[in-house]
Order: C-alpha cells, then sequence, then structure tokens
C-alpha cells in the first residue's frame, strides 16, 4: 500500500482544513514574491501553478497532515513530496548462460525393410566386333631332334640335334660291356650348315648299313630351315671294346659334311635339283 495513501486516510476534515490553510498561506507567499520580482508576472501565473499542481495529484504534493508520522519505507520527516518523472530505462541485461543439453530421447522405432524392386530384363546382346589385325610371326624358335638305329646286335646309334650342334652317338650291346653311351660332335666338321643360304640344322636323322665285315658304315643327316639337306659319313668301329665311331677320313682328317646331291624340290618325281 502507498505511504501518502495510508497517511490521508489517517487524517480527519480537522487535519485535511489545516493543511488547506497552509497551502493557500504558501500559495499567497509565491505570488507576493514573484510580484516583488517581477511586476510583469501575469496574474494567471498563480492559477497555471494550480492548474499544474491539480494535474499532478492535487493534494498528493502537498502536507495533509500536521503530525508528523515516519512510516515503514517512507521519508524521514514523514512527509512526501511530489512523484518525480519517469526515469531513462536501464540497459538491457546481459544474456545468461546456456542452460545444459537435455537428456537424449530414445531411439525411433527402426523402419519397415522396402520392397526389393523387380529385376530387370537382360539386355540385348551386342553385334561382334570384327577379328583384328593378325600380328607378325614370331621368332623361329630353337630346333631339336633326335634318330636312332640298330642294324648290328653288337651296338646302337643315336643322333641328336640341340642348341644347335648334332651329336652322333653310338653303345655297345656286347655282352660284359658298360652300355654307356660315347657322343661325337660334328659340328666342328667342315661344311656344316651354320646360316646363309644353307639356313641352320632344324632336325635329324641316321642311317647304318649292317655289313659283315667289321667296318661298318653310318650316315647322319640334317635338314635346315632353308629346306636343305647336309650328311655327314662315320665308321662304326666294333674290333674296339666298347664300340666307337670314327668320322675321319684314311689320313686322319674330319670327313666334311656334303650337300645332297638333287635337293627335294616342289612338284618333284623321282627328280629334285
Amino acid at each position: 500500500m502507498n505511504p501518502e495513501s495510508r497517511t490521508a486516510r489517517l487524517l480527519g476534515p480537522p487535519g485535511r482544513g489545516r493543511f488547506k490553510k497552509a497551502g493557500v498561506v504558501a500559495s499567497l507567499a509565491l505570488v507576493m514574491a514573484s510580484g516583488a520580482a517581477g511586476p510583469a508576472t501575469p496574474a494567471t501565473r498563480s492559477a497555471s501553478d494550480r492548474t499544474t499542481g491539480a494535474a499532478d495529484g492535487g493534494d498528493r504534493c502537498r502536507p495533509h497532515q500536521d503530525e508528523v508520522r515516519v512510516l515503514p519505507g517512507g521519508p524521514a520527516d514523514g512527509r512526501w513530496g511530489c512523484r518525480g518523472p519517469r526515469g531513462p530505462r536501464g540497459a538491457t541485461g546481459a544474456t545468461g548462460a546456456t542452460g545444459a543439453t537435455g537428456l537424449q530421447g530414445q531411439p525411433g522405432v527402426q523402419g519397415q525393410p522396402g520392397v526389393t524392386g523387380v529385376t530387370g530384363a537382360t539386355g540385348a546382346t551386342g553385334t561382334q566386333g570384327e577379328i583384328g589385325v593378325t600380328g607378325p610371326t614370331g621368332p623361329t624358335g630353337p630346333c631339336i631332334g633326335i634318330d636312332a638305329d640298330q642294324a648290328s646286335e653288337d651296338f646302337e646309334i643315336r643322333v641328336a640335334l640341340t642348341g644347335g650342334r648334332t651329336y652322333a652317338g653310338i653303345r655297345d650291346q656286347r655282352t660284359g660291356e658298360k652300355e654307356n653311351f660315347l657322343w661325337t660332335d660334328l659340328s666342328g666338321r667342315p661344311d656344316y650348315p651354320a646360316g646363309g643360304a644353307a639356313g641352320l640344322p632344324c632336325d635329324v636323322s641316321v642311317n647304318a648299313h649292317n655289313r659283315s665285315t667289321t667296318v661298318k658304315r653310318i650316315k647322319f643327316d640334317v635338314v635346315t630351315t632353308t629346306g636343305q639337306i647336309w650328311e655327314a659319313a662315320c665308321v662304326a668301329f666294333t674290333t674296339t671294346h666298347p664300340a666307337t665311331l670314327n668320322c675321319a677320313d684314311r689320313t686322319g682328317r674330319p670327313k666334311p659334311w656334303i650337300l645332297v646331291a638333287m635337293q627335294p624340290t616342289p612338284g618333284a618325281v623321282n627328280g629334285g635339283v
């Protein structure tokens, strides 16, 4: 409750009268003081003061009691003055601290799996591409060959081609022999085909003739990469143990390779070149 309101209710009619008289005396004094200070002050000023006093609350701005009663929260002399003008709005207070994050909600119920879509139709087979160009022919691989002959009960013959070289072999078959092959390299003999027009040896064969004499003549042949046929002759000796091959002439010189007379030719019938 406003202390002014409480004070006004405590005063009776006599008290209010005394306050009014005091207010009249104070107003007259102010008018006289104004007249003394400036004779040009219009007489309507006192009326304006009264109007302003009435607008400010009338009797609220003037004392209403003779006895001074000090109320809790009121002025020390128990007299209330006029209400002053409203003060400016105070500055906005600082933003308060952000509150703590709330608890995480419960996970929602998992949705149902979607329906699997229908498999699309298989597309048509594309047109087959054209055959690519044939690549170049690779280099000729190494020629390897072997042949065998046994024209006598005393020994057997082998001829082998490997690594570009031709080897002649003999193995004794008589009782008591170790039956090991004995090899002779025929590649170092004169006129061995080693390239060029003759070509390189690419396959081999052997021919042994069974004669009653102790000298057994044997022929070894090679066919080259150019289609030529070359031949070397040797003799098998059975007078020694084990049997051996001798590919030299009577003077001890190695027998040369000989280009076979009449080479095969396309379309030939009992002929050649």
